[in-house]
């Protein structure tokens, strides 16, 4: 086998590192829900996923709400996506976390994480 053979079958193996994070959420405006990001496309993500996921959970804190009817403006759904947009586990648990969840039906993007909950 040749190096560059070699070195094709290793970097299709390894584990890349992420470039970046962002907190994903969910909240409705005008009685359609929409999906945003903390920081937002446009700026450069977070460099760690630890300061990432306090930032999602200090979101929760803020937003959180007990009433089951989502409420013009709360953010729900709420977690952490690497810089593809993937759900990253918590570095705490190792798991998907999703803090103030509520059910947004067949949502792409909450399917994607419910999936990678389970």
């Amino acid at each position: 086998m040749k190096i560059a053979e070699a070195l094709n079958i290793i970097d299709e193996g390894w584990v890349k590192k992420k470039r970046g994070f962002r907190v994903h959420f969910q909240k409705q405006v005008d009685s359609e829900f929409i999906t945003d990001y903390v920081p937002n496309k446009e700026e450069k993500p977070l460099e760690s996923d630890v300061v990432t996921w306090r930032l999602a959970w200090k979101l929760f804190q803020a937003a959180k709400s007990e009433n089951p009817v989502t409420g013009e403006g709360e953010m729900v759904n709420i977690y952490v996506v690497d810089d593809l947009g993937n759900p990253v586990k918590s570095y705490a648990t190792n798991q998907l976390q999703i803090y103030n969840e509520k059910d947004m039906g067949e949502s792409p993007t909450y399917l994607s994480a419910k999936n990678t909950n389970s």
